[in-house]
This record gives structure tokens, C-alpha cells and sequence, in this order.
């Protein structure tokens, strides 16, 4: 069973923005949103969408996977099927709205899966922090090879990201690549993990200049250029 929690501020959102967090993905989600992972930057953000008149949908791991997902099941079929029942549930439930899939971290392999796949499933996909280094074969986004220029991807990375996985160069690498618009931020606030350089409150998890980067995903999101450097 996949868990999925909705909230919208309208029964006729512009937009849902489906949030997809990184390791390792688990949620645990009850009646009032997440029950952990909340310093996750795309989680501890995400009443930033309602704000701006959006649904926003926070996505769980399967419940036969409850306690978390890797990398490489993040990658696979099964994966992908249930991406594709959660933006089913969502096109039912609000039919005149976009759907934009929206991941950090690891969650980048799992949105990334689904762009990689069908890349029509969705009408953006949007990859902070990409996961381009695989830690422990954990899988990557390296390989990923998708149109750019006929389907709405955005690449956003930090050049302080000392995340091992996700160098800022590598992102913009992966945009270059696949011809993806790409922004790159500037931030230093915070440490994370000391010795990967990855968690939620570092430069990895856009510590301290979130509302600046949801800003830039927002703007690309409603038609406005992105501010690539």
C-alpha cells in the first residue's frame, strides 16, 4: 500500500507539487502530514506551496517497505508503478490541475526513475541535489538520458554542497546533458552529516535560503525563466 498525504488550500489548485524526500524516504504519515523526516528540506517547506495557493502532496514509502528505501529500489519497476499510482489518485482527484513531481536527495532517483520512464507521467519534474556519485552502489541519476527540450525538467543545485553524492558541478553536468534548465544557489549555513557532507540542515538541504530556492522553483514553475548560472 503506498500512503500519500494531500492538502490544498482550494478544491482547484493550479497546481500539486508532490514532494518526494531523501533518505530514506520514510515518512510514516498520519492526519497531520509527516511524523519524521521533517528537517528535511522539502518536508520542513512544505506548507510554502500551500501559501502560494497549491496542493501539495507528501508521498510515504510502500507499506512493505515502511521503515525505508534504497537507491537502487528508488530506480526499479516497482518504484515507478507506484509513482504512477500516485499521480493517478492525483489527476482524479484534481482533474484541471498540473502535477509537478518534486524531489531532493535521494528522492531524485525516485522522480528521476519516473522521468526516465515516462516522462509525459508528469508536467514537471524538478531534482535538488541530485544524486549523480552512487555511496555504496546505491544507484545514481548519471546515466539519466531525457529530451530537455520537449519535457519541463529543473535541476537545482548549492556550490556548497559537500554532499558526496551530489557535487553541484555534477548537477549542472546532468542539466548540460539532457539540456534540463538549471539553477545553481549559493548558501554555507550548516554542517550536516560530518562525514558525508549530506542531511537537511547543510548546504545540501538549502539550510537557511529556502524560501529562495522555492522561489526559483515556483517562478520556473509558473513560466518564469530559470536563473541558470
Amino acid at each position: 500500500m503506498q500512503s500519500l498525504f494531500i492538502e490544498s488550500p482550494s478544491p482547484n489548485p493550479p497546481w500539486v507539487v508532490v514532494l518526494f524526500p531523501g533518505t530514506p524516504g520514510a515518512l510514516h504519515l498520519d492526519a497531520a502530514g509527516a511524523t519524521t523526516l521533517k528537517g528535511n528540506f522539502l518536508i520542513r517547506s512544505a506548507r510554502y506551496w500551500i501559501e502560494q495557493g497549491d496542493a501539495v502532496a507528501l508521498v510515504d514509502t510502500p507499506s512493505d517497505n515502511a521503515q525505508g528505501v534504497d537507491g537502487l529500489f528508488r530506480l526499479g519497476k516497482e518504484s515507478f508503478k507506484d509513482t504512477q499510482v500516485v499521480v493517478a489518485t492525483l489527476r482524479q482527484r484534481f482533474p484541471n490541475a498540473k502535477i509537478a513531481l518534486v524531489s531532493t536527495s535521494a528522492g531524485t532517483l525516485s522522480v528521476g526513475n519516473a522521468l526516465q520512464r515516462d516522462p509525459a507521467l508528469a508536467d514537471a519534474f524538478v531534482l535538488t541535489s541530485p544524486v549523480t556519485f552512487s555511496r555504496r552502489g546505491g544507484g545514481t541519476l548519471a546515466n539519466l538520458d531525457v529530451d530537455g527540450t520537449t519535457h519541463r525538467v529543473l535541476v537545482v543545485s548549492n556550490e556548497h554542497d559537500a554532499c558526496v553524492s551530489s557535487p553541484a558541478y555534477a548537477g549542472k553536468r546532468l542539466a548540460e546533458h539532457n539540456h534540463f534548465d538549471f539553477v545553481s544557489v549559493d548558501s554555507t549555513e550548516g554542517g550536516g552529516d560530518k562525514s558525508t557532507g549530506c542531511g537537511g540542515h547543510s548546504p545540501h538541504g538549502f539550510l537557511g535560503i529556502e524560501k529562495a530556492v522555492l522561489g526559483d522553483i515556483d517562478g520556473w514553475l509558473t513560466g518564469a525563466a530559470a536563473a541558470a548560472k
